[in-house]
């Protein structure tokens, strides 16, 4: 399923604006991610939102890869896109084993804690940047945004919006991301958040073409203009080729096994959750080549 992002240019060209609905891509990677606990799958929820919105920033074959360390370090969160708007993201199985049950009294402040972080790896695959921030304000919105304002000088507005029904499953998904460029004004991002927060501006906007989003855009912030639709899909880069490396690491009397039983190896991909099965033949060729 695919989603658009609108890129737009407000206040004379010094503020860039991108929002999206990115409600479908979120609920592909969410109902594949099997996350029991509330605030967990809100912190995921939020992390691919941010990720996809970033996915706009990109040029050519660069990727932009984000891991959240929060302050248990044994658990993570990952969320990854690329130049063509391909998105993905999952806790890791230590936060899904802990978090496997609701944990109904846990905020996002607690689960993230005070000594969490973000990494966030930009460029290509023998080229990259690699910058490290902590998590201040312990949201996510904001503290992706403080990574801009630290890692790069640039002064950035994040805001996502999930909400939920009432079995606590993902219905509508918003953001937007607001940079202040060159030349912008004080208080230009401090505008466009408060426009941003006092109406629901990004579902209205959506549903505009593009000379119907300019006008709106020009009765709030003067000189404004949309500049592309991109679109946003889930995607997984994974195969079966990858799964060969987990099947050699097992021990041969399990393999054997398994030949002897003439049964297969089914293996799982927990980012997308694609099935790979390894045949009896295939199970033996391993085992004459280890």
């Amino acid at each position: 399923m695919t989603n658009k992002i609108i890129k737009t240019l407000v206040l004379d060209n010094s503020v860039r604006l991108y929002f999206t609905d990115n409600t479908k891509v979120l609920q592909e990677i969410m109902n594949v991610s099997k996350i029991k606990d509330e605030t967990c799958y809100l912190a995921l929820a939020k992390a691919v939102s941010v990720i996809s919105l970033l996915s706009v920033t990109l040029k050519a074959n660069q990727r932009i890869s984000a891991v959240i360390t929060l302050t248990n370090k044994k658990y993570k969160i990952h969320a990854d896109t690329d130049a063509a708007g391909n998105v993905r993201g999952y806790a890791n199985q230590a936060l899904l084993k802990e978090y496997q049950h609701r944990h109904a009294n846990a905020s996002l402040q607690e689960l993230i804690g005070t000594k969490a972080s973000i990494r966030l790896m930009k460029g290509f695959d023998m080229n990259q940047f690699t910058g490290i921030t902590d998590m201040p304000y312990q949201n996510i919105d904001d503290d992706f945004a403080y990574y801009f304002k630290q890692s790069e000088q640039t002064d950035t507005i994040i805001q996502t919006n999930i909400e939920y029904n009432s079995e606590g499953c993902l219905i509508k998904s918003y953001g937007i991301y607001a940079q202040a460029l060159p030349g912008a004004k004080e208080g230009a991002l401090e505008l466009v958040q408060k426009q941003f927060e006092a109406e629901n501006l990004v579902p209205l906007l959506l549903r505009m073409n593009d000379a119907e989003i300019e006008k709106e855009l020009n009765e709030r912030f003067y000189h404004s203009k949309v500049m592309e639709r991109k679109s946003i899909r889930f995607a997984c880069h994974c195969s079966k080729a990858m799964f060969y490396g987990f099947l050699y690491s097992l021990p041969a009397e399990e393999l054997q096994k398994a030949v002897g039983a003439n049964t297969s190896i089914d293996t799982t991909c927990h980012i997308c959750g694609r099935d790979y099965v390894f045949s009896p033949s295939e199970i033996q060729t391993i085992l004459q080549s280890r």
